[in-house]
């Protein structure tokens, strides 16, 4: 579980604290106006984690289940660009993960896509945490016209529309676009990225 620490500024405390881990930590004085955006991108993460779980149970073809695997769990941090970024991380052919992602999607989203998404809900994650744009792009190994490319494309908005959605909108489709078409029935019984952000 993630965790979100909310303490005094005291650079003792903040000395001791250094072996702790936390998914975000906000200052007393600041916790009106920090809290929830820490507390959003640390519901997002244990989300993600989810999934990729749900894609470790599935009985999708190995190549694909590991590729699939290791782009939700690098979308908690840095999101795999593209297909051939994929591909090389997890040691296999681009054309393979296409071809399988491709029969169980069936036409309804692509693995680019897929991806793509799994940056923007990276990107919200990030900017409503409280980062700025540029903070953002650097982030997520993105040039700003790329990710507004790709927040146009999915969910289909601007980039000022994207960060004034609430979370569990956008999550939610992300899991009719992309998650439902592609995971099995067998390990997708009971699972909605969605609800993993629900207060």
């Amino acid at each position: 579980m993630p965790v979100v620490l909310v303490t005094n500024p005291d650079p003792q405390l903040a000395r001791q604290l250094l072996r702790v881990r936390v998914a975000a930590m906000v200052w007393f004085t600041e916790y009106r106006t920090r809290l929830r955006p820490r507390l959003d991108v640390a519901r997002a993460t244990r989300g993600l984690w989810n999934l990729a779980k749900s894609f470790e149970r599935s009985s999708l073809p190995s190549a694909l289940q590991q590729a699939l695997v290791h782009a939700v769990r690098q979308a908690a941090d840095r999101p795999v660009r593209n297909v051939r970024e994929l591909a090389g991380d997890v040691g296999c052919a681009p054309v393979t993960l296409f071809k399988q992602f491709g029969v169980r999607a069936n036409g309804t989203t692509t693995l680019g896509a897929f991806l793509a998404g799994l940056s923007v809900l990276r990107v919200y994650e990030l900017r409503r945490s409280g980062l700025k744009w540029k903070s953002v792009a650097r982030h997520v190994r993105l040039g700003r016209a790329t990710i507004a490319r790709r927040v146009g494309a999915w969910p289909g908005c601007t980039l000022g529309e994207l960060v004034r959605m609430a979370p569990n909108p956008l999550f939610a489709a992300f899991t009719v676009d992309h998650v439902r078409t592609i995971l099995p029935a067998e390990s997708d019984r009971g699972f909605t990225l969605d609800q993993e952000y629900s207060d």
